[in-house]
């Protein structure tokens, strides 16, 4: 699945941070993928995006029990989300 990254040394993280922005946005592998291969920020980014989405599902099965983290995971979340989109959208220009 990962092709020419494996000349990249992942560790754990940074396999669970592509993995899950691979499943969110898989219309936009091949982007994510050349991204991911050359452009350590992005790489980066895509940690956080997992990092953000765990939190609010975490907020979300009530393990946090406060509506206001919830809300602030929520906007960093869309926030990184629409980075992503905006660096996807660029890369295929």
């Amino acid at each position: 699945m990962y092709g020419e990254l494996n000349c990249i040394v992942f560790d754990a993280t940074m396999r669970k941070g592509l993995d899950y922005i691979l499943r969110k946005l898989p219309a936009h592998s091949a982007e994510i993928i050349e991204l991911y291969k050359k452009d350590v920020d992005f790489r980066i980014l895509c940690e956080d995006y997992l990092a953000s989405g765990q939190a609010l599902e975490e907020c979300r099965l009530n393990v946090i029990k406060d509506k206001e983290f919830e809300k602030e995971f929520l906007e960093v979340y869309l926030e990184l989300e629409k980075e992503i989109n905006h660096l996807l959208r660029s890369c295929t220009k």
